[in-house]
C-alpha cells in the first residue's frame, strides 16, 4: 500500500463526511424506502443462514446498515473514521452496539469470531480495497458471510463516462451523465466541499472507474474467501419507472421487477445498464 496515498484518500474521507454527517441520511439514496426494504430483506436471509450473533459492520458510517441489523443480531460492531459519522448512529434498540473509530483495512478484529461482516456502499471510498477484504476475512469464522453492495459497476461507469456533457441523449441519460461523471462540481457548488478532496474520498469511483467482478472476484479469493456470488442493482431508467407519475404503487413496483428480471436474465451482457455491483462471499 501506498501510505502517503492512503493517508491523503483516509483524510479526505474524514473531510467530507464530516462536513455532511448532519445531513447525510437526508442526501444519499440508499436511505430510500424501497432500498431499506431491499437491504432489510437480504440482511435477514443472510442473518439467518449463518445464525448470526455477532455481526462487523465495516465504513458503518451514520448506521445504515446497523439500523436495519440491530433488530435481528444480538450483537454489532461499526467501524469507521470519521467520528462525525459514529455520532450520527442510533445505538437504542434490542442489539448490544460497539463503535470503533477506526480505518477498516487496519481494524484488530478478533479473527474468526464474526458470522456476518458487512461493507455496505463503502468500498468505494477506499484507496485499496484488499486491506478490508482481508479485515473481513480474518474477522469471520469458516463458513461466515461478507456481505457489499451498492458500489459503482465498472461497466456502467465506463460507457456513462464516454458520453459527452450535454449531449442531445434523453433526460435520463443526461442526469447520469452528471451523478456520474460531475459528482464533484455538484458537491463543491451545493456543499462548499472541494472538487479535489470529494475525488479523493471516493477514489474508487472518480480515480478507479468502479469495480470490475472479475477483479473483486480474484482479490476476495485472495483475502480467504472460497464461494463469491455477485448481483447487480438499479438499472438505467429504474428511477423512471419506480417514480412514474399517475401509476399505482404496486404497478410501478411490478413494471420494475419485470424489467430487472429480464435484464438480469441477459447477464453478462446487460451488465452495463447497472449502476451497483455486491457480492456475497462465504469465509473458506
Amino acid at each position: 500500500m501506498t501510505t502517503a496515498k492512503n493517508d491523503q484518500v483516509i483524510a479526505a474521507n474524514i473531510a467530507v463526511h464530516s462536513r455532511l454527517a448532519a445531513i447525510y441520511e437526508k442526501t444519499e439514496p440508499h436511505f430510500r424506502p424501497e432500498n431499506v426494504r431491499f437491504v432489510e430483506g437480504r440482511l435477514r436471509e443472510l442473518a439467518a443462514r449463518t445464525q448470526a450473533t455477532r455481526m462487523l459492520d465495516l465504513g458503518c458510517g451514520t448506521g445504515f446498515v446497523i439500523r436495519i441489523a440491530k433488530h435481528f443480531v444480538p450483537e454489532i460492531h461499526g467501524v469507521d473514521v470519521t467520528a462525525a459519522m459514529l455520532e450520527q448512529v442510533d445505538r437504542t434498540g434490542p442489539s448490544h452496539i460497539t463503535l470503533h473509530q477506526h480505518d477498516t483495512g487496519t481494524f484488530p478484529a478478533e479473527a474468526g469470531t464474526f458470522d456476518l461482516v458487512t461493507a455496505y456502499s463503502f468500498l468505494h471510498h477506499l484507496y485499496e480495497v484488499e486491506p478490508t477484504l482481508k479485515t473481513a476475512a480474518r474477522a469471520l469464522r469458516s463458513g461466515g458471510c461478507f456481505y457489499a453492495d451498492l458500489d459503482p459497476n465498472f461497466y456502467f461507469w465506463q460507457q456513462v463516462e464516454s458520453l459527452e456533457r450535454g449531449g442531445n441523449y434523453a433526460p435520463v441519460l443526461r442526469r447520469e451523465i452528471e451523478a456520474v461523471a460531475y459528482k464533484d462540481e455538484e458537491m463543491q457548488r451545493t456543499y462548499g466541499i472541494d472538487a479535489e478532496t470529494f475525488s479523493h474520498a471516493e477514489y474508487g469511483k472518480d480515480f478507479l472507474g468502479g469495480f470490475r467482478e472479475e477483479v473483486l472476484r480474484e482479490q476476495l479469493q485472495r483475502a480467504g474467501f472460497g464461494q463469491v456470488d455477485f448481483h447487480y442493482y438499479w438499472f438505467l431508467g429504474q428511477a423512471a419507472l419506480v417514480n412514474a407519475p399517475g401509476v399505482a404503487s404496486d404497478v410501478r413496483q411490478s413494471n420494475a421487477a419485470m424489467v430487472d428480471e429480464t435484464l438480469k436474465a441477459a447477464l453478462p451482457l446487460s451488465r452495463p445498464l447497472y449502476k451497483y455491483v455486491g457480492f456475497t462471499a462465504i469465509k473458506a
